[in-house]
Parts: C-alpha cells; sequence; structure tokens
C-alpha cells in the first residue's frame, strides 16, 4: 500500500510564550518539526502535507530548504484536530489502498518502528483505522480508549469522558492510520456538538463503527507520544532524547564519564573508545573518531575531529574546523574555520581562526591569528615542523614555511621562508636555521 502523511503543526503554541512557532523549538539543537518530518521520510511517502497556521507561515523559506517536496495547507481557524485534517485537499487515489498517516508536530520522540507497525494493521488485519494508544502515569487531560473485545469502540475526550470513563487508564495519542478513502468519504461527518465546540478527529471511531468498520489500536512507549505544550515540556522531551542518544554511543563503545553534565547534539557521532569527561557540550554537525579524548567544559560545534585526538579542558572548537589524527588541543583554546594536521600541538591559551597547520608544527600559549583586517577574514598558512612561541600575533594573510622558527613575543607581518627564524629584541631579527 502506498503511504500519505498529514502532520498537524498549526496550534498557535501560546503557553511556549515566545515569539517563534512552537514546533520550530528544537529537541538536541534540531526544531521538532524536521525530527518528525525525517523520522516520516524513512517511510517513503507518496506524500507529506503540513497543516500549518499563521505564525508558521514566515517560517516556510527555512522548512522548504530541508524539506521541498511538503505541501502546505493553512488551518485559517483552529477548530480541533478534525477541522485541521479538514483543511487539508486529499485526492481519491485512483487504487484503494491508500493509507493516511496522521501525525502531530510537536511530538519528536517518535519512532519509524511504531508508524510502520500502525500501518502494517490496517495491511495484515484488514483494519480501517488504527489508534496509537498508550498509558500514561498521569492520564489526566487524555482522551480514553474504550475498547469491545480488543477492537476500539470509542475515544472519549477527557473533557467529555464520565467518571468511570476517566478511571480507564489506556489512552489516546492522538496519532492514527486510517484508509485514505475511509477519511475521504467520513471527515465531513465529524460534527462540533461537544463542550468545546471544536471537531474532533478521534469522533471518527463511532462514525465507522457505525458502518461496522474494524478499528484496532496499537499500544506503545508513552515516552514516544510526550507532546511539547510548553518549556517545561520541551525539557523533558529534550532530556529523553539525550538519553536515547547517550544509551546509542556507549552500545557504542563510547566513555561517557557523567551523561547527566554532557549535552549531545541529534547528529552527534563518536566513534568506540573515545571518552567523554562530564560537562562537555556538542553542538551540531561534531563527527569525532576513535580514541579521542574530550575533556570537561569543552564546547565542540560543526568540527571532524579525526582518531587520537586530545581535547581541552575548556576548549572551543567551531565552524568547519578539521582535526587530523594525534593532535593535542589543550585549555582555553579556540578554533575557527581552520584545518589542523597530524601531530600539531596547541597546549594553552591560543586562538587559531581562518588557519592550516601543518604536520608536527607546535603553537605556544597566546598566539593568534590575527585573520580580521575590519572587512574581510583572511587566511593563516604555517608549514609542518614549525615552532610558533609563546605571546605570539600572526598577523593575515600571513604564511610561515615549514621547519621555521618565530620566538616568543613577535608580531609577524610578512611571509617567512622555509626554515628562518624570527624573532624580536630592540628590532626584528630573521636568520637561517643552521639546519638548512
Amino acid at each position: 500500500m502506498s503511504l500519505s502523511i498529514i502532520i498537524l503543526a498549526a496550534g498557535k503554541g501560546t503557553r511556549m510564550n515566545s515569539e517563534r512557532p512552537k514546533v520550530l523549538h528544537e529537541v538536541a539543537n534540531y526544531p521538532m518539526l524536521f525530527h518528525i518530518l525525517d523520522t516520516v521520510k524513512s517511510l517513503r511517502p507518496k506524500s507529506c502535507n503540513l497543516v500549518f497556521s499563521d505564525k508558521l507561515k514566515l517560517e516556510f523559506k527555512k522548512i522548504k530548504f530541508s524539506y521541498s517536496s511538503i505541501n502546505f495547507f493553512e488551518q485559517v481557524e483552529q477548530l480541533g484536530t478534525g477541522h485541521a485534517v479538514m483543511s487539508v485537499k486529499m485526492n481519491r487515489s485512483e487504487k484503494n489502498d491508500d493509507i493516511t498517516l496522521i501525525l502531530f508536530a510537536d511530538t519528536p520522540l517518535i519512532e519509524t518502528k511504531t508508524l510502520k507497525t500502525l500501518v502494517s494493521k490496517i495491511e495484515n488485519n484488514k483494519a480501517e483505522l488504527v489508534i496509537l494508544s498508550m498509558k500514561p502515569n498521569d492520564t489526566k487531560n487524555y482522551g480514553r480508549v474504550i475498547l469491545k473485545k480488543n477492537r476500539v469502540e470509542k475515544i472519549v475526550e477527557f473533557s467529555e469522558a464520565s467518571i468511570s470513563e476517566k478511571k480507564i487508564n489506556l489512552c489516546n495519542s492522538g496519532v492514527m492510520a486510517i484508509k485514505t478513502n475511509t477519511l475521504i468519504d467520513n471527515i465531513s461527518k465529524i460534527n462540533n456538538n461537544n463542550s468545546k465546540k471544536e471537531f474532533f478527529l478521534t469522533d471518527l471511531v463511532e462514525i465507522l463503527n457505525k458502518d461496522k468498520k474494524v478499528i484496532l489500536h496499537h499500544e506503545c512507549d508513552t515516552k514516544e507520544t510526550l507532546g511539547v505544550n510548553d518549556r517545561s515540556d520541551l525539557q523533558k522531551v529534550d532530556k529523553i532524547f539525550q538519553e536515547k542518544i547517550t544509551k546509542k554511543l556507549l552500545k557504542k563503545g563510547v566513555t561517557i564519564l557523567d551523561s547527566s553534565s554532557v549535552y549531545f547534539s541529534y547528529n552527534t557521532e563518536i566513534g568506540k573508545d573515545s571518552v567523554i569527561y562530564p560537562n562537555v557540550y556538542f553542538g551540531l554537525n561534531v563527527q569525532i573518531g576513535k580514541n579521542v579524548v574530550i575533556k570537561s567544559f569543552s564546547n565542540i560545534e560543526e568540527v571532524e575531529i579525526k582518531d587520537g585526538c586530545e581535547i581541552g579542558p575548556f576548549a572551543r572548537i567551531r565552524n568547519e574546523t578539521k582535526i587530523s589524527k594525534n593532535v593535542r588541543i589543550g585549555n582555553f583554546v579556540e578554533l575557527k574555520k581552520s584545518y589542523i594536521q597530524e601531530d600539531v600541538k596547541i597546549s594553552h591559551l591560543s586562538y587559531i581562526g581562518d588557519a592550516s597547520i601543518g604536520k608536527n608544527t607546535n603553537i605556544g600559549a597566546g598566539t593568534i591569528t590575527c585573520n580580521y583586517d575590519g572587512k574581510r577574514k583572511n587566511k593563516t598558512i604555517i608549514g609542518e615542523n614549525c615552532f610558533i612561541g609563546s605571546n605570539t600575533s600572526l598577523i593575515a594573510p600571513l604564511e610561515i614555511e615549514k621547519q621555521s622558527i618565530v620566538g616568543a613575543g613577535t608580531v609577524v607581518k610578512k611571509d617567512v621562508s622555509k626554515g628562518t627564524t624570527v624573532f624580536r629584541k630592540s628590532e626584528l631579527v630573521r636568520k637561517k636555521n643552521k639546519r638548512d
């Protein structure tokens, strides 16, 4: 069967108290909506439809840049989940085997395996509708799933439930899979004769039961269905996601000394036998090889670190930096947009930006690449087997060729040829190294 996706993202999200749309708030440095879109992408749907409100419209460019195939449908008034689905202009398929999967953009923890199970229950059990259910510890405010002989008889919204129905702990997550033609034929039958005057998508259960259609449910881990309504919910969901990443890395052979104090992004990659000390932050797009040690209070983002390196403590590495094997980056060192080749040592108190540093070069404490001239960023190139003394300023654009030495406290403004020693006493002195 082919698959269509409807993602509901039209909620106003007022409890987030934010100018940003709720569904673009991030879990593990990645918008909640994008988590959902990545999950459904793995299902290879025929179409993906996003129901949005005014607030999200301003972010279309960002969404379309990453997911160009999405169809957008505006829900002008927020009159319930049924009304949101009514906003989607669905075309009846030439075949009668289409399935529509209805999801929420603020539930980023839901897993592909769970969604596949929903779809398979329609395919294998000839059901018309499958509800994703769960048993939360706190059932307050969740709709109740009422069963009869293992089939779903009805779903009662919390506000409409009787005292006895509220005692039922099997709850509705809101996620469902339904035959597309069944959805098209019955969505208009939903009415708003309830206390909230909203169109509840769950009313489809009673509508289909009247026609004696098969309606089933699949119970999943409650964590997968956690929705985000406010900042507190966002924090809870993020913590669960961090636990998932940690578990994955531990299984892969990474040592994490204190997982409660380490923050990972959704796409952090770390090789086996690497060790992560407490209080480390991993931003987006970090790839770390094997046998790497990341010491405490280091901040790492958009960087590739090869095998056998040692980073930190108190290191900041960012913005498209590449670090080759067996490099030592020490305390209070910042790297930006730089290529650090094998066996380089930058051990203390240095800023290296827009630079390329050759193999086996040593950068002394307090070294700065002065890469910005007020208008543009300039490149510093340091060759192999160089020694840069402490408290040195390198004024870019600049090239220091291999086997050169720069003495402590020197301000280097001009290129340095191979094997040259540069230092400052009362004046700048240059001389050829004896080894050349």
